[in-house]
């Protein structure tokens, strides 16, 4: 007798509702997708809040959908993710780096917060020194969902960055190539808060999150997770215009501060659970002049999946190169190829990282 498989979920973690999709482990097949919608925040500044609420919710749908002891993925929320560059000691095997990042960070590698969680990758080498990217995220926060996910009896296995699933949506698509100087910006735009995270050649150059917690007034959030502006059209379009103004400056911080003059955005894909993502593209290209795009998906996912799907698209198998680079020219169009990047696939979150070796 064939005993049935119990499926994969991914989970999203938003201010006031889980977005889940649930994929047949062995066939890679959606099963379910919908979204659990609370009366109040249960996430406040990148936190977990009403813990207990969330418990409870989430342990009824887990009885009701029988997902007990069911693996699970999750996104962890933008508002705590750092991600930098650092240049090592060349000497050092791929074995020691690991040892030598935890000895020296917030010592001499400095972050925001203690007892962090990494990942890491060798990006380049010279004679003496190798350049190491690293994506770190609290301890103590990855913990809180650690816990909560045990005690509703899921068994946690990855947890990965909204930017990064978003990416390998984008590079999982044939219809969008790039040159291989281009600096993509991953513009994800949501009611009240949004993220961004610039790519070049492959490998994240810079990411920023802001959100805006007096916008949770100005918007309603109905039962079936649809996002309401509750004042004046004029308003709305006032609160956008500010928006635009403040990617504006940053673009200008990317271009002279970051890249020193010597690169800029030239992409931009946009995405999000923002109500009128075509309104935001339209305004987007009449500011900017840079291309913007919006990503492919299967059928039956819209834009607000698509970091639930990107999430899907991990494989999780060892000992994967966070940043894998592939050069494979279009012969037949003679157009620039575009370097791909797949985020290193992890096995078992409790281990310690973000994502991990």
């Amino acid at each position: 007798m064939l005993l049935k498989s119990k499926p994969f979920l991914l989970i999203q973690f938003l201010e006031r509702s889980i977005r889940y999709l649930v994929m047949d482990a062995s066939r890679k097949t959606v099963l379910d997708k919908n979204e659990l919608v609370f009366d109040t925040a249960i996430i406040q500044d990148g936190k977990l809040t009403n813990v207990s609420l969330l418990e409870t919710r989430l342990d009824a749908l887990i009885k009701e959908k029988k997902w007990k002891n069911s693996k699970v993925s999750i996104i962890l929320p933008d508002d705590f993710v750092t991600i930098r560059e650092e240049n090592i000691p060349v000497q050092l095997s791929s074995s020691e780096i690991k040892d030598y990042l935890n000895l020296h960070i917030n010592q001499s590698i400095r972050l925001p917060f203690d007892d962090p969680r990494f990942d890491y990758e060798v990006i380049s080498k010279d004679e003496t020194t190798q350049t190491v990217f690293i994506a770190a995220y609290p301890g103590e926060q990855v913990r809180n969902y650690l816990s909560l996910l045990e005690n509703v009896s899921l068994k946690a296995e990855v947890a990965d960055i909204s930017s990064l699933c978003m990416y390998r949506v984008l590079t999982s698509q044939s219809s969008l190539t790039f040159s291989e100087e281009a600096h993509i910006m991953m513009l994800q735009w949501n009611p009240i808060d949004s993220s961004i995270m610039v790519f070049h050649k492959g490998i994240p150059q810079f990411n920023r999150h802001t959100r805006s917690t007096r916008l949770m007034d100005a918007w309603n959030l109905t039962k079936d997770g649809q996002w309401e502006w509750k004042g004046a059209e004029s308003d709305l379009t006032d609160f956008l215009e500010e928006q635009l103004n403040g990617l504006e400056r940053f673009m200008e911080f990317y271009r002279y501060s970051v890249m020193n003059g010597e690169g800029s955005i030239s992409d931009i894909v946009l995405s999000g659970y923002f109500p009128n993502l075509n309104r935001l593209s339209d305004m987007l290209s009449d500011r900017f002049s840079v291309a913007v795009h919006t990503l492919d998906l299967p059928e039956g996912m819209t834009q607000p999946d698509a970091a639930l799907y990107g999430l899907s698209l991990k494989e999780n198998k060892k000992k994967r190169p966070l940043f894998r680079q592939e050069t494979t020219p279009d012969k037949a169009s003679k157009r620039p190829f575009k370097k791909r990047w797949t985020p290193k696939e992890s096995d078992d979150l409790s281990e310690g990282d973000v994502v991990n070796d």
